[in-house]
């Protein structure tokens, strides 16, 4: 056994070192000039986390091919009319979050602190200390690298349009990019940022959550 151990652990480098994952993704020149090395390791380990659920989710071994394929199985919901399913487990997705600086988090992030006041199924709740909701950060530094992006990529000038009117990412983009996304390559830093966003924006069904949320509090039985 011991004269395999050897072997094995070289084939398993091999192998590490042949997946295109996020280490090999560089930084582009306007990321480099917009985010400080804080925000771009935050960015970094974002990238990372998503690609590892994208592999593990598509059996890929090219990156450029797991996004494409996870944006695949989206297509159906989209014409069934259907709520995409979450990328991964809200819980899941906060917890990794909370391991971020909290300048790299507010690059592209902010937690919703409007929630003090829900409806859940037919009850007005209040005061969910805990509660947690993601979005955009529309004065974060993610704003400010699609407004440079856009300069010469006129799709990226539209998607910050877009979010600059509507405060966060629209439903249109949320069905248009997985029926388009062919066109996109993900091995690009520009590209495999915003699909990280978008899918780590996507988060469970509201009333999944909320309804977890009240049971793992003891709010109801």
């Amino acid at each position: 056994m011991k004269k395999l151990t050897i072997p094995i652990l070289a084939v398993l480098a091999i192998l590490q070192s042949c997946t295109p994952t996020s280490k090999n993704l560089v930084a582009d020149e306007t990321a480099k000039k917009i985010f400080n090395s804080t925000e771009l390791n935050g960015i970094e380990k974002t990238i990372s986390f998503v690609d590892s659920i994208i592999l593990d989710n598509t059996n890929a071994t090219d990156i450029n091919q797991g996004y494409h394929a996870y944006f695949d199985k989206l297509k159906p919901y989209i014409l069934e009319g259907k709520i995409y399913p979450a990328l991964v487990k809200d819980t899941v997705k906060f917890k990794f979050l909370e391991t971020l600086d909290e300048e790299a988090f507010a690059a592209i992030w902010r937690m919703a602190d409007y929630l003090k006041m829900v409806k859940y199924k037919d009850t007005i709740l209040t005061d969910l200390h805990g509660f947690k909701s993601l979005k955009l950060n529309t004065q974060g530094k993610y704003m400010i690298y699609l407004k440079e992006t856009g300069k010469s990529d006129n799709w990226y000038a539209e998607l910050h349009k877009s979010i600059d009117i509507a405060g966060d990412i629209s439903p249109s983009f949320f069905t248009w990019f997985p029926m388009h996304q062919k066109e996109f390559d993900f091995t690009l830093f520009k590209n495999r940022l915003w699909a990280a966003v978008l899918l780590l924006r996507m988060g469970e069904p509201f009333d999944e959550s909320v309804e977890r949320y009240l049971k793992e509090n003891k709010l109801v039985f």
